[in-house]
């Protein structure tokens, strides 16, 4: 009889634990408006952050060449479908990237905000943020996929 209750408990735990990791996490309305403000998010049902940290939060000097990296990631990118999406890049370290941030898809990590809410305690050299217009998100920190984002797209964009 034990040994029935625990395998019942054994399955009910797991069931609960995998759906609450599927579960969207949500951010606070005021951050959702500065998220909005700052970063120029108008229309679009869900945005994509794509962040840099700093170099000195990084195993290595990950801020360099910072111009042939947009052309990779416009390849990464290429391969994914980004209706009604908008996509970012935010750099933690603002000095490093000055000559490519340009407020338009590349910006500045406004009063640490991104870093601060998402990534501090994340000694990864990238993370990627996707949130929609309801303020849920998920969070990868460290290197990403193609089919990582695709899977957090169609989760947010139901």
């Amino acid at each position: 009889m034990n040994l029935k209750k625990t395998i019942f408990l054994t399955v009910i735990f797991s069931f609960t634990l995998s759906f609450s990791q599927n579960e969207n996490k949500k951010i606070a309305a005021s951050q959702l408006k500065f998220i909005k403000e700052k970063y120029n998010w108008n229309s679009e049902r869900v945005l994509i952050i794509n962040f840099t940290q700093s170099s000195e939060n990084c195993f290595y000097e990950n801020n360099r060449n910072l111009e042939n990296s947009i052309n990779w990631w416009n390849k990464f990118y290429s391969k994914i479908d980004l209706a009604n999406v908008r996509n970012i890049y935010v750099y933690s370290d603002k000095i490093s990237a000055n000559t490519i941030i340009d407020a338009q898809i590349k910006f500045e990590d406004y009063e640490d905000f991104i870093w601060t809410n998402f990534f501090k305690y994340n000694k990864e050299c990238y993370g990627l943020l996707v949130v929609n217009s309801l303020g849920e998100y998920k969070i990868q920190r460290g290197e990403y996929s193609e089919r990582e984002v695709e899977k957090y797209l169609k989760t947010l964009l139901r």
